[in-house]
């Protein structure tokens, strides 16, 4: 995660679609967490980002979009983001994930549709006919790492505020934080500076 919303929302560690959505929202454990999908635009900005649909599809969403149905969209999505979390501490602490939400969602989303080839890579050949298949994709992620080998690999950023979520690949299952070279450094740093600080407060407050 970064301190910079618009470089935090193109920051994607969590290795899954799903769990880069969960990770939409900024310093998630902290005082002050920081909305990276404020709005219908952000939220698309975010797929293209992330290359969930094909460009095509998400131009003809941008020009498809009405304040209303836009807003609409954005109480599902953040609700769906809700359930992944849930989700996903269920799965780090063990226990049975709550289906309920996630079933109902599954049952107004079509069949996942063909592939296609898009610039460099591969996405679902979705239409851009209705603003909220933006989502889809999302939830066909979900379904395929709650199925998989991935849901006992879970983890969540350990710095201090962060609570990003992602798939630890790592041999012992030992991955820490979302980046190393993000959040790692960060904590690295905080957790020096913790330990020297009562050094220098002892050495100021000795008497001379």
């Amino acid at each position: 995660m970064s301190r910079d919303t618009a470089r935090a929302a193109t920051q994607f560690f969590g290795g899954r679609v799903s769990l880069d959505f969960a990770n939409t929202m900024d310093w998630r454990t902290s005082e002050a967490p920081q909305e990276l999908i404020p709005d219908y635009a952000a939220l698309l900005s975010w797929s293209k980002a992330r290359r969930t649909m094909a460009a095509a599809a998400i131009a003809k969403l941008h020009a498809r979009a009405d304040e209303t149905a836009a807003a609409a969209v954005m109480q599902d999505a953040h609700a769906l983001r809700a359930e992944i979390w849930k989700a996903a501490e269920a799965l780090r602490r063990g226990e049975r994930v709550q289906l309920e939400a996630l079933n109902r969602s599954l049952a107004a989303v079509p069949a996942q549709p063909r592939l296609i080839r898009d610039g460099t890579g591969y996405v679902h050949d979705l239409p851009g006919a209705e603003l909220v298949e933006v989502l889809w994709p999302v939830l066909w992620s979900l379904t395929a790492l709650l199925s998989s080998d991935d849901a006992g690999r879970l983890g969540c950023c350990q710095a201090q505020g962060c609570g990003w979520f992602f798939v630890d690949e790592s041999p012992n299952h030992s991955r820490l934080w979302c980046s190393s070279e993000v959040c790692g450094n960060r904590e690295r740093a905080r957790r020096a500076y913790a330990k020297r600080r009562p050094q220098a407060v002892r050495k100021v407050a000795r008497p001379a």
